[in-house]
């Protein structure tokens, strides 16, 4: 093809030359010729300029060849042609051929695999690059090759690139990924580096509990004296958790000597963990040795026995709690019975708080039926209604409760239904967070929706949850937020409070003093005063107020 396009440009600059009129000559046969010149001078030259500055500047001749063969081609030879580059690049030409790749997933994974095997840390350098400019480049696509690879490879070199570079965001992601991947080829690194790298407040996947159960089966005591070394964290509590369900398996009361003996939130999980699996496999010797036990280690202990006792017997798992324990921990192994019977029978759970009396085990109980009853943000499950209706049925402190362990999830999955719910329940049933974390997470997708329904809840309540919906809403929309304000009535409660929870929201903003600048001449003088009774930085409230002032 080059070939064939270099022979057609050498014949048409022939004739160009050849039609170029002699002087004083002017027959029509040489204006033809003229003619025909400008128009070949015009159309071709362009083209024979930009092919000599492709040919200079070209930072990849593969990628450039590769272009054009895969403009020329389809179906199977388009394949061969990538398998071709692919195998030919060198690292300086993998971020062309990245681009070149963007948007079609298959061709983009076997460039990042090919590009992890040649230069992963060039790889990684490209990918630190393109977080500042990343536009056509698949990123994302190649970071995830590159981290789940990389410390497979050399997990001395990632983990010492990751170690020297600062992307907030990013980073911590990158690390979290590297870290966990190690795990299953050295669980203690993997494990210290989550630590050390501030990433330990993820759970472990099936894969990752997998690894940690292998690595328990080998030692479990020293598995549970390292895990005891480390910083308390979500990783390492589920790490802790899975050792426990392991040892009991094979020497349960060795490791309920051994977990009794240690304090703090670790030990206790490691206990629990210990003894549920116990009790699961042999109820009887479970309650034998909790019997046998010091009061202390009986109190603290229990809710854990009976949640297992629970999910056969929950009936009788009640009764054992009520004729041995007193005070919190009644309260605490109530809430246990609640979430074992939960387990196999929700509804038949629920049905038992309801005919509890109020009490701090009848909130206890609530929230461990909760728990199991309302589903998880990620499962894309919906709220089932009855687990609405029931929680309409309790008392205000067992609502309260209930309402602290699950609005997170509640918020992320049904806002509206939550949102309803709500709108009809009494103040003293909720705390005012809750509030203003659904106010926050629905001010996103409707803004006026979400402000008229702040306007329908207990006044105080309204204007807290309404001021903070409006501040996110004038935070990312301001023109609209700011008119939505100035067409309230002037007697509108919500105007003044709005405002300030606005302008109190926007002085901790890394743009705030450019935004002060385009207020009003009133809403200036109403802002400086709000910024003037904050607790501020001196440095800062200084150039606020110098952004405020009437230019």
């Amino acid at each position: 093809m080059l070939i064939l396009v270099a022979a057609g440009l050498g014949l048409a600059l022939g004739f160009v030359w050849r039609g170029k009129p002699e002087a004083g000559s002017d027959s029509g046969g040489n204006n033809i010729a003229t003619s025909s010149s400008t128009v070949l001078q015009t159309s071709l030259l362009p083209s024979i300029r930009r092919l000599t500055i492709v040919r200079t500047h070209d930072d990849s001749p593969l990628a450039t060849q590769l272009e054009r063969d895969l403009s020329m081609s389809s179906g199977v030879t388009r394949w061969l042609y990538w398998l071709e580059a692919i195998e030919k690049a060198a690292a300086s030409d993998f971020p062309r051929l990245a681009r070149l790749a963007h948007g079609n997933i298959t061709p983009t994974k076997l460039l990042a695999a090919r590009w992890v095997e040649v230069a992963p840390r060039h790889l990684f350098d490209t990918l630190v690059a393109a977080t500042k400019d990343g536009r056509g480049f698949p990123a994302s696509e190649l970071a995830t090759v590159l981290f789940d690879e990389w410390p497979k490879r050399d997990p001395d070199a990632a983990i010492a690139a990751l170690s020297e570079t600062k992307l907030p965001g990013l980073n911590r992601d990158w690390r979290w990924t590297v870290a966990y991947n190690l795990i299953g080829k050295d669980m203690e690194r993997g494990l210290r580096l989550m630590s050390e790298w501030n990433v330990n407040d993820v759970g472990f996947g099936s894969s990752g509990l997998a690894a940690v159960a292998k690595w328990t089966r080998a030692n479990p005591r020293h598995a549970a004296e390292f895990v005891l070394e480390q910083p308390d964290g979500h990783s390492v509590r589920s790490t802790m958790e899975t050792i426990g369900k392991e040892w009991a398996k094979s020497d349960p009361a060795g490791a309920m000597q051994f977990a009794a003996a240690k304090p703090g939130e670790l030990g206790r999980l490691l206990a629990s963990s210990a003894l549920k699996t116990w009790a699961g496999r042999n109820l009887n010797e479970a309650a034998e040795w909790l019997a046998s036990a010091d009061a202390s280690t009986r109190n603290r202990l229990s809710p854990a026995f009976v949640e297992s006792w629970a999910m056969h017997d929950a009936g009788g798992a009640l009764e054992w709690c009520e004729a041995n324990l007193t005070g919190s921990s009644l309260a605490q192994a109530v809430g246990g019975v609640s979430k074992g019977a939960a387990d196999s029978d929700v509804i038949g759970a629920a049905g038992l708080v309801t005919d509890m009396k109020p009490s701090a085990a009848r909130a206890e109980a609530a929230s461990g039926v909760a728990q199991k009853w309302f589903p998880d943000s990620f499962s894309g499950k919906p709220v089932p209604p009855e687990a609405v209706e029931w929680l309409k049925t309790l008392d205000a402190d067992s609502v309260k409760s209930v309402l602290e362990q699950i609005h997170f999830r509640w918020v992320d999955s049904e806002p509206k239904s939550m949102a309803a719910f709500l709108a009809t329940a009494s103040s003293e049933k909720v705390a005012g967070h809750v509030y203003s974390n659904l106010a926050r997470n629905m001010v996103r997708q409707n803004p006026v929706e979400t402000l008229e329904w702040a306007s329908r809840l207990p006044e105080e309540r309204g204007l807290t949850a309404g001021g903070i919906a409006f501040a996110e809403w004038r935070r990312s929309q301001p023109e609209a937020a700011t008119k939505w304000l100035n067409d309230l009535p002037a007697a509108d409660v919500r105007r003044r409070p709005y405002f300030q929870n606005a302008i109190q929201q926007l002085a901790y903003d890394s743009q705030a003093a450019e935004q002060l600048a385009t207020l009003s001449a009133d809403e200036r003088a109403s802002a400086r005063e709000i910024i003037t009774k904050m607790s501020l930085p001196e440095d800062r409230r200084a150039r606020l107020i110098d952004a405020l002032k009437l230019r």
